[in-house]
């Protein structure tokens, strides 16, 4: 029998946190709080979503602007299935589908579409940093919420510095030239394997440095990171239309920490949809406000449900129209 390491490691990652969630549950009161929601928010829910998504899409168009110009309505519903795809396939399929997808059909550079998609994902965490900075700083200076910052802001906002300076100051050439002269000393045979080695990690690296581009034009960076911002303010706006659908009166600021736990929880490796992260760090959020774990949970099940149907929908419908097939995706 065939075991796969991946799969039991994200297995037992995922029963970890669904031993956290179901330790002290009610589940009659979590039953009754779902059925407390309102349907008629599912539509609001679902605009908002898909504007949130059209904001990435915008996003993306303008970070591979320099090297290709495909339409926003394509790269809308392209946000969408990549959406669907994180939510379905590990290591973030969805965002490596765009760049595959883009530079199949425009013929460009994949990697440096890739550079431009990683660098929107700094993007991302550095404006979760700011969320969760203003949800401390103007709030709750909650302490799991302060060490969750302080995370945060090491890892993206040294991200993007180290981006910047990658880009601005590429030594990628420098760098492989010397380690090339430094393998000639070695036998032949070898010394060829480990210049085509050499050759082939130059040409990758500077492909996805390239996708850095946007850092020379001030302008678009600046609409890049305001339409970013525009992606989660969307994001913060689902959340608050679910929790007016379960008519809780809670403070709005609960949903800075709510979008940033999610954020951060959803980079964690765990099985597919993101059971287990996603309702822990709800959760989380709730509890500052003395909020109990069944409500928290059901606010969570509700809109992650209609997040996982709304982009499950659109992407199919997507893969559709265009001939691709969900099961060829996995495989590659």
């Amino acid at each position: 029998m065939k075991f796969n390491t991946k799969k039991i490691v994200l297995f037992f990652i995922t029963v970890i946190f669904l031993l956290l969630i179901f330790f002290n549950l009610n589940f009659e009161k979590l039953i009754n709080e779902i059925k407390l929601f309102d349907i008629k928010y599912v539509l609001l829910l679902i605009i908002s979503i898909v504007i949130s998504l059209s904001f990435r899409g915008l996003c993306f168009k303008l970070l591979i602007s320099n090297t290709v110009k495909p339409p926003l309505k394509e790269l809308i519903p392209l946000c969408l299935t990549g959406a669907a795809l994180n939510i379905f396939l590990p290591v973030r399929a969805g965002d490596i589908f765009r760049a595959y997808y883009v530079g199949s059909k425009y013929d460009v550079d994949k990697i440096k579409i890739l550079g431009a998609v990683i660098l929107e994902r700094i993007f991302d965490g550095v404006i979760i940093v700011f969320i969760l900075f203003l949800g401390i700083f103007l709030f709750n200076r909650n302490e799991l919420a302060l060490n969750l910052l302080l995370a945060a802001s090491i890892l993206f906002t040294g991200g993007f510095f180290a981006a910047f300076v990658i880009f601005r100051f590429n030594k990628t050439d420098v760098i492989c030239d010397f380690l090339n002269k430094k393998v000639q000393s070695l036998p032949n045979v070898v010394s060829k394997v480990l210049s085509h080695i050499i050759k082939f990690i130059n040409n990758i690296s500077n492909s996805f440095i390239s996708g850095f581009e946007v850092f020379k034009y001030p302008r678009k960076l600046l609409f890049v990171i305001l339409s970013v911002l525009g992606i989660w303010i969307f994001e913060c706006l689902c959340y608050y239309i679910t929790i007016l659908g379960f008519h809780l009166e809670v403070n709005w600021s609960v949903i800075l920490f709510i979008i940033s736990f999610i954020a951060l929880a959803s980079m964690i490796p765990s099985t597919s949809i993101f059971i287990g992260p996603y309702q822990v760090a709800v959760i989380c959020a709730f509890a500052i406000y003395d909020i109990s774990k069944e409500t928290a949970i059901a606010v969570s099940l509700v809109e992650q449900a209609i997040v996982t149907l709304t982009v499950s929908i659109t992407g199919a419908i997507f893969l559709i129209k265009n001939n691709i097939s969900y099961k060829e995706i996995k495989n590659k």
